[in-house]
């Protein structure tokens, strides 16, 4: 196969042409990935971009998108895992959220999985389409300078934190985090499940998925690369069992507002207006939603990757 290149997250086009955006951002990916990592057994993790490597089966490595460390260290206390969790530092699963409330009810929870890299580049090459994107997603009252004070992109904006949400800004998530953890070596004692494959000391359930699954791929001599376009995605969400305030169950309140079904950059569940009730009236298992990490733990998260045999 011919080497490819890199397209954005779900191939989206916030620039339109003509631009240099594109090829700025296939540097950027590629830049972020080593031609080849031998990363356990005879196989191989690589760069498909500067090495065309045999693509024989596709694969979606998932996890959950609660933090897997609160609920390991609130194992009896599910509540207290839901609390910790809406600090946005403490979504560590590469999905971020942001929770609206109306009368101290849950009105809207919105979830991303975009990239900081991403917004970085957008705001230093194309500005103004960061401040549209943003007033059409996240609020019509966003100003310029407060998504570029000084004149450079603040990722830690109010718009991106307290008031709204567009990217991740938790530390360990973003592309660099998820190219980085695919190229971890295996240690000498050979990962059986996720809990031997916690990289780093970092007990997340996503950096565990992948690193099990991708070491496992390489010890059977497959060479693995990420798919195209590399991404994080929300490949789907569970809401079976949820029910509304008369107890029978909910409709489809979940909104793709960038992404694709199976590849969402960007979510939203919220309750037609006219319903009658809110977010925070619907019951998981029998309990209010009071927090968005509820919803969170029925989302599916993945990063896609393709192997083959190696040459």
């Amino acid at each position: 196969m011919e080497p490819v290149r890199f397209s954005t997250p779900a191939g989206l086009d916030d620039v339109g042409a003509p631009s240099d955006f594109s090829d700025r951002w296939h540097d950027l990916v590629s830049g972020l990935i080593a031609a080849s990592t031998d990363v356990s057994g005879r196989g191989a993790y690589v760069n498909p971009a500067v090495r065309a490597s045999p693509r024989g089966n596709d694969r979606a490595l998932t996890w959950t998108g609660l933090s897997r460390p609160l609920l390991m260290e609130h194992r009896d206390d599910r509540r207290a895992a839901y609390t910790a969790a809406e600090e946005r530092d403490a979504q560590i699963e590469y999905l971020e959220w942001h929770v609206e409330r109306a009368d101290g009810r849950i009105s809207r929870v919105t979830f991303t999985t975009e990239t900081p890299e991403y917004w970085g580049l957008l705001g230093e090459r194309h500005p103004e389409a960061v401040l549209s994107l943003y007033r059409r997603w996240v609020s019509p009252e966003v100003t310029k300078d407060e998504l570029f004070p000084d004149g450079a992109y603040d990722p830690r904006n109010i718009w991106n934190t307290t008031r709204g949400i567009m990217h991740y800004i938790m530390p360990i998530n973003s592309m660099g985090d998820l190219l980085g953890v695919s190229q971890e070596v295996e240690p000498s004692q050979h990962a059986v499940d996720g809990y031997d494959a916690l990289p780093y000391s970092r007990a997340t359930g996503a950096d565990a998925r992948i690193n099990v699954d991708l070491w496992a791929m390489s010890r059977h001599g497959l060479e693995i690369s990420t798919a195209h376009p590399p991404g994080l995605y929300m490949i789907g969400w569970d809401d079976s069992g949820w029910t509304r305030p008369d107890g029978t169950p909910v409709a489809d309140y979940w909104t793709i507002e960038r992404g694709d079904r199976g590849a969402a950059l960007r979510v939203t569940y919220e309750v037609p207006a006219g319903a009658g009730f809110q977010v925070g009236d619907i019951r998981i298992g029998g309990r209010p939603i009071e927090f968005g990490a509820q919803i969170a733990e029925h989302i599916v998260m993945s990063a896609h990757v393709v192997s083959g045999a190696s040459t």
